[in-house]
């Protein structure tokens, strides 16, 4: 016989925590000089060694050698700190280049960071696309190098795409396969062009979408992220947001996504989709603090993941013993628990933050299924985690989406 119980609220507190150890020292990591060098060489400021002798990457057209170049640069990297890699062509001269680092917790739901490496201008113009995108291609690969040998909860995917140019085909594909699939993607922070500052007013733009899954959950969680860490940059925020990049394709397939972009309307870089679009035109600091932004962001999104604090799927609950229908509800909701064991149990619930939220407190529940009341309707409209632990801390979650 199934219990029906109404969850009571025994707190319900949404505040910005303390900063988190280990994204503070994700954000100490960072290196700016990483970073350029970076950027320098996918830009063709620098040489490269591809294997066969120094050459120089030019233009990333599809069209042209170099983007091809660039995809082997991008993989070399990568594969040499040690992520699994993988490249996703998707037409005759189209191809996504994609790190893979898997989740402790949830390996079957994915945390996006991108950027696009291809440009806009082909030969015989050279391209250099130093701010557009090798920007975001330089954090990017700055985020591999510092992300490597930390754990998270979530899996994380470091995202090249190609074609951007050509009305962001690549990203397009992605998203589209992964929606095919049924992928589960908690969310998307997208760079495009974050260096230039030509006023020094230290102001950048995050475009979101309220209407697209959890975007206004993942600018929230930007803005935190923000001020938790003292990122000295002045975000405005861009709501309904712009759709001319990758962010874009993930809204259309009903994942939710923001943009990372420098103040491109007010201050909009001269050399864009010129082959003036250099490094010497950078505002370094500038370009550093969006980049830890961004980096910060995505591993908030990813919860650094503490082996003493629960152990996933072994004897008392396990990943199949929680359900909640109807998932997304805009009202209250049915949870059912079906439990291995007699025990203790605490059910709570997180918002995008991993901040705690409310917290529902059971001295016991047999082993067996119970169905509860979840209520919804006192929470505004977001994404939420709902959790399950019993008393020697083994752990379940369930995602849960309060709509309007």
């Amino acid at each position: 016989m199934k219990k029906f119980l109404a969850l009571s609220l025994l707190s319900f507190t949404i505040s910005v925590q303390a900063q988190d150890p280990v994204v503070q020292s994700i954000v100490d990591a960072v290196n700016v000089d990483s970073m350029m060098l970076y950027v320098r060489e996918i830009a063709g400021e620098l040489p490269v060694d591809l294997g066969s002798g120094e050459l120089t990457i030019e233009t990333r057209h599809k069209f042209d050698p170099g983007n091809a170049l660039a995809q082997t640069y991008l993989e070399q990297n990568l594969n040499a700190w040690g992520y699994d890699v993988s490249v996703q062509e998707f037409s005759t001269t189209g191809r996504n280049v994609l790190a893979t680092k898997q989740g402790y917790v949830h390996p079957d739901e994915v945390v996006i960071l991108c950027a696009h490496y291809d440009t806009f201008v082909s030969s015989p113009f050279l391209a250099p696309a130093a701010d557009d995108d090798g920007s975001g291609c330089g954090a990017l690969l700055e985020a591999a190098r510092v992300l490597r040998d930390i754990p998270f909860e979530y899996t994380i995917v470091l995202a090249f795409w190609d074609e951007e140019e050509q009305g962001k085909i690549g990203s397009i594909y992605y998203a589209t396969q992964a929606a095919g699939d049924d992928a589960i993607i908690k969310g998307v922070v997208n760079m495009d062009a974050i260096a230039y500052d030509g006023n020094g007013d230290k102001k950048a733009r995050l475009h979101a979408r309220p209407t697209a899954a959890n975007s206004s959950a993942i600018a929230d969680t930007v803005f935190a992220v923000l001020d938790r860490y003292d990122i000295d940059i002045d975000l405005l925020l861009t709501t309904p947001g712009a759709v001319y990049s990758d962010h874009a394709s993930f809204w259309s397939s009903g994942y939710g996504a923001v943009l990372i972009i420098e103040e491109f309307t007010a201050d909009g870089n001269p050399h864009y989709h010129t082959p003036t679009d250099l490094t010497e035109y950078f505002d370094v600091p500038y370009f550093e603090k969006l980049s830890k932004l961004s980096i910060a962001s995505l591993a908030t999104l990813a919860i650094p993941f503490d082996p003493t604090s629960s152990v996933p799927n072994v004897s008392g609950v396990s990943a199949t013993d929680l359900s909640v229908f109807p998932n997304p509800s805009s009202s209250d909701a049915t949870l059912v628990v079906d439990v291995a064991r007699t025990d203790e149990y605490t059910v709570s619930i997180s918002n995008a933050l991993g901040q705690h939220v409310k917290t529902i407190a059971y001295t016991t529940l047999s082993k067996g299924a119970h169905q509860f009341t979840l209520v919804l309707s006192d929470l505004p409209p977001a994404t939420y985690v709902l959790s399950i632990r019993n008393s020697d801390r083994v752990m379940t979650t369930q995602r849960v989406v309060r709509t309007p």
